[in-house]
Parts: structure tokens; C-alpha cells; sequence
């Protein structure tokens, strides 16, 4: 009777090693898609401002 009782421990102990395993693999798989993600630079944005005509003035102008 005792060695199920100990097997059972053993049993859900390892259970709860393996959950907690899983749960930092998955932590550690996401970590590394940010790391990925964050090592790449930043593309390069020119906007267009398609609605505003160029500007007459010079800078000197509009100071």
C-alpha cells in the first residue's frame, strides 16, 4: 500500500516537473521570436504627403 502512495507522489511530481518545463519552453520560444524580432532595424519610412504642395517659402522665410 505505501510503495502505490510513494509511486503516486513520484508520479505527480514528475507530472508537475514536465508542466513546468513546458511552461518555460514556450517562455523560452517566445522570448526568442522578441529577440528575433527586435534585432532586425527599423525600415526605413519616407511619407508622402501627396495632399500638401511643396512649399514656395525657404527656410530662411519662414523663420
Amino acid at each position: 500500500m505505501k510503495t502505490h502512495t510513494a509511486m503516486d507522489q513520484v508520479r505527480r511530481d514528475l507530472l508537475v516537473a514536465l508542466d513546468h518545463t513546458r511552461a518555460d519552453l514556450d517562455r523560452v520560444e517566445l522570448l526568442s521570436a522578441a529577440m528575433s524580432a527586435f534585432s532586425k532595424p527599423v525600415p526605413e519610412y519616407e511619407p508622402r504627403f501627396h495632399h500638401m504642395h511643396e512649399l514656395a517659402l525657404t527656410k530662411h522665410e519662414i523663420h
